[in-house]
């Protein structure tokens, strides 16, 4: 899995996983988004308006890194000219006293203000408000709020701030999940600019997880594992650049001491991130497999034994087709082109197995009837799952 050491950089170490505010070299396929944040909140700046933007997407999309990026190119731009001080705020989990306390932390800090926050604490909503407002008036510099997760923020209380916003020439960046709450969605019309990230394709999210890894680690990284995890965030989750990231901190602590570890035991770190890959109900699929025909158990059965004697995560079409020929051999069973279609695509919809999008003989974007249209495979479940379930039917027997 692990090969010889390789030179970098731009090598960042384990913050590039475990530091919620890393901001990479180069963010991969976002380049039209940020030049376009980058040039507007540039020229607000500068000719004097203010602007209440809204980056809407999934979590783990991306938006909250094209925001950090963007507002710092602006501050290494001219601080003298742009004089930006920025105050970020993390809505979830916080009510509407909180938010107003940890501005009022983050403007203090940059106007050298030591508020006594004994007594704000202790003070109702509306004396807060006015210190805030009191707060923002006196700020030598001008102030940029950036509201992350802001559809847990009451829509009363976002059109507070982005009417004030508006009165006091002071921005507002926003990041919101794409399924906002039906009760936020009248605000929508408040914000200037509204954008929405869309999903990236499996080869963008392959090379942004390879990039992160490439900044986390000095060694190489098997390239099918990378692969793998990639299939794995399309076929369990939704394609976004964050959830490779929660994986790769789970698989840090053997990747960074370059542990050889199969790909068996790489199964059992990353069934942990997904539900669907921790079979809850074996029982019911213990019944299935038990009434199929005899063809298809020792077919499991071979494919089971091909995955846990190699140490690879994938099977091509021709290695599944191979193990179809030798299961109708063992039972004399007449190879027929068609049953071997039917056989892979019914257990694809069981959740046993499932195509690869890497190396597409055709781009398409959902499961295709026609299986040869696939190079690749892998198992969906922990083979060593299926092996014990093809067992226990063969013994009854």
């Amino acid at each position: 899995m692990i090969s010889a050491p390789k030179i970098n950089s731009s090598f960042a170490g384990p913050r590039a996983l475990f530091d919620q505010s890393y901001i990479p070299p180069q963010i991969l396929y976002r380049k039209n988004e940020e030049k376009a944040l980058f040039s507007i909140l540039k020229d607000s700046y500068i000719d004097g308006f203010c602007l209440n933007i809204l980056y809407q997407g999934i979590q783990g999309i991306g938006k909250k890194v094209i925001i950090n990026k963007v507002i710092r190119d602006l501050s290494l731009l001219n601080p003298e000219l742009l004089n930006i001080r920025k105050a970020y705020i993390d809505c979830r989990d916080k009510n509407l006293e909180e938010i107003i306390i940890s501005l009022l932390t983050e403007i203090g800090f940059h106007q050298n203000i030591n508020f006594n926050f004994k007594s704000i604490i202790n003070s109702n909503i509306s004396d807060l408000w006015n210190i805030f407002k009191l707060t923002c008036k006196k700020a030598d510099h001008n102030l940029l709020f950036v509201f992350n997760n802001i559809e847990h923020l009451k829509p009363e209380f976002i059109k507070k701030f982005l009417q004030y916003g508006k009165e006091t020439n002071i921005s507002l960046v926003s990041t919101g999940n794409q399924v906002l709450k039906s009760s936020t969605l009248d605000v929508l019309s408040e914000f200037d600019i509204k954008k929405k990230l869309n999903y990236f394709s499996y080869n963008e999210l392959h090379d942004i997880i390879k990039q992160r890894i490439s900044l986390t680690f000095k060694h190489e990284v098997d390239k099918e594992l990378i692969e793998f995890i990639t299939d794995l965030i399309f076929e369990h989750h939704v394609p976004v650049p964050g959830k490779g990231i929660e994986i790769l901190r789970d698989l840090y602590p053997f990747l960074s001491k370059q542990v050889e570890l199969n790909h068996l035991e790489i199964f059992e770190i990353l069934q942990s991130q997904f539900e669907t890959l921790q079979i809850s109900d074996e029982f019911s699929m213990l019944s299935y497999i038990s009434e199929a025909e005899l063809l298809t158990i020792i077919y499991l059965d071979n494919l089971s034994n091909y995955f846990l004697k190699k140490s690879n995560f994938y099977i091509t079409i021709k290695e599944l087709k191979e193990l179809y020929y030798v299961s109708c051999e063992s039972i004399n069973f007449e190879k027929s082109e068609e049953e071997f279609k039917h056989l892979i695509t019914t257990l694809r919809n069981l959740g046993i197995i499932n195509a690869s999008r890497k190396n597409l003989i055709k781009n398409f974007r959902y499961f295709n009837e026609n299986i040869l249209n696939y190079n690749f495979y892998f198992m969906v479940i922990n083979p060593q799952n299926l092996k014990h379930i093809v067992d226990a039917i063969f013994n009854k027997h």
